[in-house]
Formats: structure tokens, sequence, C-alpha cells
């Protein structure tokens, strides 16, 4: 006994030593946690068979003092490989590859859209729009970092590329060098949260299994079946986490530009508008054309959008919209239906309002369009229809509103900013849609994702050539294509008879397959023969490398807390605290202390796997297992932005110039972090901002 501690309390304590000491040495992070793993297992190892380590032991209502490792160090490795092996060590290498697999696609996806310099097209474009405004500059900063972060998920990338491109710019323009800072740290780490994002994939591939044990352990305390406590298997998926993570991570976005903009109207100088000298004569000025009524402009860009949502949202509250392709759907509408009805207004809405003075007949035509897809939907079909008839039923309407779109986007691409914005946007709601609207799971939306940004970025750097735009054009046309199949038909092949329709979509989706392919390879060629796709493919084997590499080191540091019991203690210690939310509290604590010192892999592979059965045994009615998952992604984000020690602050310093001291970023973040604890008390208080979108939308 060391202190009053026990065998199994001192040997945490050397092997939580280990690790820090092993990360603090400058080892690679992996090596550092392998390393540790090892040389903490042979001291304690040694330690117990010279009798140092030592734990209570009750035998025949006997206590007997025994060793923390009973059967000397080979019995314990024998005895824990052997009992890992089937459990959560093959859920991670067996049952969760396919999720896995969606980590180095989306790294593939950012890396791409960053090398390719989009990122600061993106800035640039958006500093011009907003740079007018008291704060704009930072709204703009705020409104890209929100677009990486859904692009690139890794807050590091995200971070440092904002830092390199946009606090120069900032500090040119005579912004406060805290507020410039404390926007491109905070707005970085948004990676951490908003979809698709690594660390949702990464908590999606452990706390499936979490729950899953969580819940069994329950039901077997109470006697019965999972199927009978819950009504249905204890499933969460990492689509449904990214669902989840959707509306927090939007809102936290909205808090951080609607700070900029307090912060310019209180301080003007800190955050001055930037006028920009228009070299176009020819432009258009929409603002001129509304009398520089900001706030109508606004209200007619917004408002068609927000008012489509609004009424999507209503009538699935009262089940009017609803998955029609379930069995026990009884609604009027499907969710692609008001998807398309949607998508059609808010784009001619735009083309309407921002190119006022041409023709309105191509773009009223296609409103007629969307009119009648939703009678179609509404009047003709129900859930009894085959496919093929759905499909024919939709062609006059599709085909109207096809022939809007092709003005109104016709149009919107003379608008600049929508020009550089809308293909980083559409890209990341096409994956995104994808896993909301239950058409595929993440890692297919990843591969999409993954082939959309090359695609996106030989387009920006094929210099203006047409014949290569095109080509890339009729490839993303043929994706689209192919996931049209995909959501209204039966493209099996292996099935014993195929019905003529279902044949007719499987040779369009062939066609489509050959063309998107060929568009893929040729845009892999632009980026080679432009001496980009080299350095992506690297940095992408780099990243993926080092998180694949801590994912086997952490599993070697959970081998050793297990074999001496360490895991089990930690368990029983926090299943001693009877309320699950303060349990839950108190877990939040120490993660949010561990960020400090931890990456969020190392996190998610090293602590989570501990504490996950417990957090995760409670009644999901009380607090579903979504919410727990995106508490625990917004806690480790406020960490990584929190002085001293947060990693989105060392990123940042790294990058910054010698003129902004730690000092400076310090002072900047301090509000930020604020507005996330804010952030998190919301998310407590109000569990349903995660669990929304997840009820509303079909599962895939």
């Amino acid at each position: 006994m060391f202190f009053g501690l026990d065998g199994v309390e001192v040997a945490l304590i050397i092997t939580f030593v280990c690790l820090f000491l092993g990360i603090l040495s400058g080892f690679p992070v992996a090596f550092a946690i392998g390393g540790s793993a090892v040389i903490s297992f042979a001291i304690i190892a040694v330690m117990s068979a010279n009798g140092l380590l030592m734990v209570e032991q009750t035998y025949r209502g006997t206590v007997e003092m025994v060793p923390v490792l009973p059967d000397g160090w080979q019995g314990a490795f024998l005895s824990t490989i052997s009992t890992w092996s089937q459990g959560v060590f093959a859920r991670a290498f067996g049952g969760n590859v396919e999720t896995l697999l969606a980590v180095p696609l989306f790294v593939l996806m950012g890396i791409a859209l960053e090398r390719s310099r989009i990122a600061e097209d993106l800035l640039t474009t958006m500093a011009r729009t907003f740079g007018t405004l008291p704060g704009g500059l930072a709204i703009a900063v705020v409104f890209v970092g929100t677009l990486l972060a859904a692009s690139t998920g890794v807050v590091g990338a995200t971070v440092v590329t904002m830092g390199l491109i946009a606090l120069p710019t900032m500090l040119r323009a005579g912004y406060s060098k805290s507020l410039a800072t404390g926007v491109i740290a905070t707005s970085g780490t948004l990676g951490q949260i908003i979809p698709p994002s690594i660390v949702i994939v990464l908590l999606g591939s452990i706390v499936g299994d979490m729950y899953s044990i969580g819940q069994e352990n329950r039901a077997n305390e109470l006697g019965v079946s999972v199927l009978e406590m819950l009504g249905e298997p204890a499933v969460l998926s990492t689509g449904k986490l990214f669902k989840a993570a959707f509306i927090p991570g939007v809102v936290l976005a909205l808090l951080y530009a609607t700070y900029a903009f307090g912060y310019a109207l209180l301080r003007p100088g800190a955050a001055p508008p930037i006028a920009f000298a228009d070299d176009d004569s020819s432009r258009f000025d929409v603002a001129k054309h509304y009398d520089q009524r900001t706030g109508l402009l606004i209200l007619l860009v917004l408002g068609p959008l927000v008012a489509m949502v609004a009424l999507w949202i209503t009538l699935a509250s009262f089940g009017i919209v609803d998955a029609q392709d379930s069995v026990t759907s009884t609604g009027l509408l499907s969710h692609g239906t008001m998807m398309v009805a949607t998508g059609g207004v808010v784009l001619m809405g735009l083309a309407l309002t921002l190119r006022p003075l041409l023709s309105r007949l191509p773009i009223l035509v296609g409103l007629a369009g969307v009119v009648a897809y939703v009678a179609v939907d509404l009047l003709v079909l129900g859930t009894e229809q085959s496919a093929g008839y759905r499909f024919l039923a939709y062609g006059i309407p599709t085909l109207l509103i096809l022939y809007g779109l092709k003005t109104a986007l016709g149009r919107l691409g003379d608008v600049e900013v929508l020009r550089v914005v809308s293909p980083p946007v559409i890209l990341i709601v096409a994956v995104l849609g994808s896993i909301l609207g239950g058409i595929t799971s993440p890692t297919p939306a990843a591969g999409l994702g993954a082939a959309g940004a090359i695609m996106l970025a030989a387009a920006r750097l094929s210099g203006g050539n047409k014949a290569a735009t095109r080509v890339i054009l009729w490839s993303s046309f043929a994706v689209i294509i192919m996931l049209l199949m995909r959501g209204n038909f039966d493209l099996r092949m292996s099935l014993d008879s195929i019905d003529l329709e279902d044949q007719i979509a499987i040779g369009v989706t062939i066609v489509a397959y050959h063309v998107a392919i060929f568009g893929l390879l040729f845009s892999c060629w632009t980026l080679f023969s432009k001496g980009v796709m080299t350095p992506v493919v690297r940095e992408t084997t780099k990243v993926t490398s080092m998180v694949f590499m801590i994912l086997v080191a952490s599993l070697f540091l959970s081998l050793t807390i297990r074999s001496y019991g360490g895991e089990h203690y930690i368990q029983e210690a926090l299943r001693a605290i009877e309320d699950p939310r303060v349990l839950l509290l108190a877990v939040m604590a120490v993660l949010f202390l561990l960020g400090f010192v931890l990456d969020f892999i190392e996190i998610i592979f090293i602590v989570i796997p501990i504490v996950g059965p417990v957090i995760y045994a409670a009644d999901p009615a009380l607090m579903p297992p979504e919410w727990i998952t995106i508490l625990i992604a917004v806690n480790l984000q406020t960490s990584f932005i929190t002085p001293p020690f947060g990693f989105a602050l060392f990123y940042l310093r790294g990058v910054a110039p010698p003129s902004v001291t730690t000092g400076d970023i310090y002072k900047g973040i301090w509000p930020f972090v604020l507005i996330q604890v804010v952030g998190l008390i919301i998310l407590w208080n109000f569990p349903a901002i995660t669990t929304f979108l997840p009820d509303l939308l079909p599962e895939n």
C-alpha cells in the first residue's frame, strides 16, 4: 500500500503517468501511447511479482491480499489478449471497419479542397460580400471556417488554413488582434462537430458498441432482454450522430457570427468595415436595385429557405411528411418530395431576387413544375405504386423543374459570390443530404465527397478550359443520376428475377457509373499534371496513418489497463454515482481536463471505451445516446480552445505572425469559451436540439 491506495489505484497512477510523460517526451503520439502501454505494464508486472502492488480479495468469506497480477505477467497477458480479441478489439477491426473507412475519404476530401486553393477563393469572395458591414470580415471568416470545417473535418487543418489565409488579411484591415485570433481559432474547431466530421466518424465507431454494451448490462440487471426493455435494438449509428450534430454545429456558428457583429457595433474601431474598389462597372448592383434596403434584400434571399424548412418541419411533425418507402408510413408527402420542392423554390427564388430585370417566365415555369411535383406525390402516388410508375409520374414536373433550374443556375452563375461559394456548398449538401436523407451510410457518402472534391479541385485548376470543365460537369451529372437510381430503384443484380423497370434503372446506372469514373480519372490526371495530386495523397496518407496508428496504440494501452482490473475499477467507481446526469457531468469534467493534454483521437480510443459502458447504460428516454455523444464532442471542442492548453491555440500560435502574441490569442479566445459554455448549457437543458433531426429524418 502506498499512501493508503490499493494496488489497482497505484497501477492506474503508474499507467497515466507513463502516458503523460510519453506524450510530453516529443515522440509521435502513437508511439508514445504504445510505448507507455508496454513500459507501464512492465513496471506493474515487476512490482506485482515483488509484492508491492496488492489488492484485497474476498474468497469464501476470507479477505486476503493478492497481487494485482495474480498469475504473473504471462497469465495476465494471455488472458487479456484472449478476452479482448473476442470483444472490443474484434469490433474495432471487424464490425467497424466500414465506418472507419470513411476517415481517409473525408480527409482526402478536405485536403483536396485546401490544396486547390478553393478555401482562399472562398475567403476572398466572402470578404467582399460581408466586408462592408461592421465586423463583416470576421463574419466572413466564421462562414468560411464553417464550410471548411464541414469539408475537412479535421480541427488542426482548418485552424492552420484559416490562420495562414485570414489572419494577415484581418490584421491589414485594422481588426483587433484578439478578435481576429479568437474568431479563427473557434471557427476552426467547428470541424469537431459539424458533419461530416472525423470526430463524429471515430466516435461513431466506438459509442455504438458502448451503447449496446451499456444497454445489455442494464437489461441483465433488470432480468429482461434489450428488446423487451427498449422495444427496439440498442443501435446507435454514425449516420444518426451526423443528424444529431448538424443543428448544434450551425447554432454555434451563428453564435460566433452574432458575437463578432455585436463586438463591431460596440467597438467599431476594432472591426472596421472595408471598402473594396469595384473595377467592373458593368456588374449589376443588387443593393442599388433595392434602394440599399439591406433588410429587404436579406429577407428575399433567406425568406424562401426559412419558409420552406419551417413548412417541412411543421408538416413532418403532424405526420403529413414521412418516409413513404416504409410499410408503416402514413405520410401524404415524402421527404424526397420536400427536398426537391425546397431546393427548387430556394434556387429559383434566388434567381428572381438577384437577377430581377431578366425574364421571369422560365423561372415561373420551373416553380409551376415544383407545384406539379408536389401535387403528383399528394394526389396521384402512394406507397403501393412501383418505382417505375412513380418515376414516370414525376416525368413532366421534373422536366419543368429542370427547365427552370437551368435558367436559374445560369443566372446565378453571373453572381460572383454564388459562383465561388456554390461548388463546395453543393458538395457538402450532396454528402450530408445523402446521409441525412437516408440514401446511403457515411462511408459511401465519404466516397462521394472525396470524388466530388477531386472533381472540384480539377475544375478549379483547369484554368478555364471549357472542354475539361464540360467533362467534369457531365461526370457530376452522372453521379446525381446514380444517386437518383439508388434512391428509387432496386439495383441488386443478384436477384433471381428483376423487373423491367429495375433492369432499365440498372442499365442507366451502369452507363452513369462509367461516365462518372471517366470524369474522376480525368480529374485525377488533371491534378497530377498540375502537381497537386501527389501532395494530396501524401497528406491524406500521413493523417490517416496517424489516426489508425493511434487506434492500435490506444487498444494496447486499454489492454494494459484491463490486465490489472483498472477498467473494472473505474467503471465500478462511476456506477457508485447513482444519478446518471451527475455521472455524466463528472465524466464531462474529466474529459474536459484530459482535452488539455490529449487529442480527440486518444480520448476517443482510450477513455470512451472505459467510461462508455457506464454512461451509455442510462435510460435512453432520459438521456438519449446521441445527446450524450454530441455533448462530449462540444465539451472537447470547448477544451481545445480553453487557455492555456487548448490545442487550437497552439495550432494558431504556430502560424501567427510575430506581431500577434500569445496574450493576444488568450485574450481573444475567452469570449468564445463563454459562448461554448452557453452552448453546452443550452444543449444540456434542451436535448431535443440533438434528437430532433434523427427523429425527423429517416434512417438508412
